[in-house]
């Protein structure tokens, strides 16, 4: 039965109530959460739609307002940002014919649609968009947000390549920080480029996890088995207020945590040849936006960085070579050395951005190489059969649930009874 709204009108979706929800499956219950979305992305994508043709048209001069947004504001009571987020989505839907057709059918996720029509509001990729429009809405179909939104920024940084340049480059000499003390308070404030943040923040995690660690034995010598999160000394906050200090203190002894810090950079040869060439003075034919595919520059975490930048980095030695196949799957690593053991594990690893589990956003750097294939069951210990899995997952898995990589390197994660997990199983012809 349809159930009332609040209004005492009838609302459209069904809702499953406590009881119902009660007697579904897992199966049922991502199926249910699908269908929703399914309603939410086709609603976002008509009033784009229906956004674009009053602009158009000019209808929304007719009251005097100046712009459609202004005319959104009036009319639906949006906030400035929801009524330009809207009219912008429509303007490239309009742009982009297979991308509005696409929408209008769910699908593509609503966050996923917003991405690239931020993407598509730079004038300056215009001239690629029609090469490229095909290949970036399968990926908005298919890939996760995340990696959706890093394709989008490699796309972007080819197709506008000197805009993204003086990007960065803004970013690097505007740097600045500022400590200060005023009264019994202490401030740091500092802002920088991306190449020399992924640092930072590899640094910054390291000593963080070792403030936690720590943290939680003197927990566990306290408490016993009776420890618990809830029972932790600091909040997450103090923690990491602390662990900058901790840092300091580090610099100034000369010391480091773990041994030496390296920041893992992915780049194809293709990009790495090409910018390479231009540092030396050469003009190369710009890369072709539209035969993005596996082309890459970022970190293992999925910071997006200027490949000048990484270019400048391998001249002084502070890159490690990191080759991907078709699928993903690493098959060659330099010897640069790193914290973790062996460079089989730093492979496996390196091959995602996150633990492999369907929504965890765990990073790989708090994850474990698990066997994709149990070892028990004759799994072979290699890159092919191996993936980053965060320890929670990784126990969860002795439950009966198997995970598996496709051919286009997408996980796919399958309980007991032989059902899918999340939402890939819905694109199953498209990475087929």
């Amino acid at each position: 039965m349809t159930p009332p709204c609040d209004d005492g009108g009838m609302c459209s979706l069904d809702v499953p109530g406590g009881a119902e929800i009660g007697a579904m499956s897992a199966a049922e219950l991502e199926a249910a959460a699908r269908e929703f979305d399914q309603v939410r992305r086709r609603t976002e994508a008509a009033i784009a739609t229906y956004l674009a043709n009053v602009e158009r048209c000019g209808a929304h001069q007719d009251d005097g307002h100046r712009s459609i947004t202004a005319w959104g504001r009036a009319a639906a009571n949006w906030s400035s940002g929801e009524a330009s987020r809207l009219a912008r989505l429509g303007r490239a839907m309009d742009r982009l014919p297979t991308f509005g057709r696409a929408a209008r059918n769910g699908d593509i996720g609503v966050a996923q649609m917003h991405a690239l029509a931020a993407v598509v509001a730079n004038p300056r990729v215009d001239a690629h968009l029609d090469a490229s429009e095909q290949m970036l809405v399968d990926h908005a179909r298919t890939l996760e947000h995340d990696d959706f939104v890093i394709v989008l920024r490699h796309w972007e940084s080819l197709a506008d390549e000197d805009g993204t340049h003086r990007a960065q480059e803004r970013a690097h000499q505007r740097r600045r920080a500022h400590l200060g003390i005023h009264g019994e308070r202490a401030y740091l404030d500092a802002v920088g480029g991306a190449a020399h943040g992924a640092l930072m923040r590899e640094i910054f995690d390291r000593f963080r996890s070792a403030e936690w660690q720590a943290e939680w034995q003197r927990g566990v010598d306290q408490h016993g088995d009776q420890m618990k999160l809830s029972l932790m000394e600091r909040t997450n906050d103090q923690r990491n207020f602390d662990t900058i200090i901790a840092i300091f203190q580090a610099a100034a002894g000369s010391t480091a945590a773990g041994g030496e810090i390296v920041v893992n950079i992915l780049i194809d040869d293709d990009t790495f040849q090409h910018h390479l060439a231009r540092a030396l003075g050469a003009a190369p034919t710009p890369l072709d936006p539209a035969g993005l595919g596996r082309r890459r520059c970022e970190t293992d975490r999925g910071v997006v960085l200027d490949p000048s930048d990484v270019v400048t980095a391998a001249c002084l030695g502070h890159v490690r070579r990191v080759v991907l196949d078709s699928a993903g799957v690493v098959t060659d690593l330099g010897r640069r050395s790193r914290l973790f053991t062996g460079p089989l594990r730093d492979a496996v690893l390196l091959t995602d951005r996150r633990c492999l589990w369907p929504g965890c956003d765990r990073p790989v750097n708090q994850c474990e190489a698990d066997h994709t294939l149990p070892y028990a069951n004759a799994g072979p210990t290699n890159t092919h059969n191996g993936g980053p899995t965060c320890s929670h997952h990784n126990r969860w898995k002795t439950r009966g649930y198997t995970t598996r990589r496709d051919a286009n390197g997408r996980w796919h994660t399958y309980r007991p009874d032989g059902t899918e997990i999340g939402w890939p199983i819905l694109h199953r012809a498209l990475a087929a």
